[in-house]
């Protein structure tokens, strides 16, 4: 077994460990996240509606799935030997949290979003997505949507590191962190 496959004692690998860790912090950094898109903007009917169920409960389904699935990205990014050494403490696996996540801003907002909306045939959201000076509902939207996007980043980072490293345990977490 290669350094990256070797056993944890409960069967699994390393790898696998990571990729469990991956889709664990997505969807609880989903939910933090969540919370603020639901309580600041109101927003999870509108995220059901892009896949044509405009209701709160399709909403947080949606988000909470797509959420796990960027924490899986965030390993498949991420879990190479280049990022080894940051993924190596807690505070490098928060910093690769938060380019992640800034990252996926830029990709669901700028790409993912429009081409839902285009194929459900909307021509826009019901609130501005770009802040434009003067307008302060557009700036309220965007302020929103990027401390929504920084709290996704550091929660995975946080929970990523809380499976993955021995430092970066969680007292009150029932979990046993692979030693690195």
């Amino acid at each position: 077994m290669s350094h990256s496959e070797r056993s944890d004692g409960i069967g699994s690998t390393v790898t696998e460990r990571r990729w469990r860790a991956g889709a664990s912090g997505g969807l609880v950094a989903g939910a933090a996240m969540g919370a603020v898109l639901h309580f600041g903007l109101g927003l999870m009917p509108t995220i059901g509606a892009l896949v044509g169920v405009e209701t709160v409960l399709v909403g947080w389904a949606v988000h909470l799935f797509n959420s796990a699935l960027f924490g899986a990205l965030f390993v498949a990014v991420f879990d190479r030997p280049f990022f080894a050494e940051l993924r190596g403490d807690v505070g490098g696996c928060l910093s690769l949290g938060v380019v992640h996540s800034a990252l996926l801003g830029v990709l669901t907002g700028g790409l993912l979003l429009p081409a839902a909306i285009a194929i459900e045939g909307a021509t826009a959201l019901p609130v501005p997505t770009l802040p434009v000076p003067g307008l302060t509902a557009s700036f309220e939207f965007g302020a929103v949507i990027a401390v929504a996007h920084l709290l996704y980043g550091l929660v995975l980072g946080r929970v990523f590191a809380a499976f993955t490293l021995a430092e970066g345990a969680i007292g009150w977490l029932p979990i046993d962190p692979l030693d690195q």
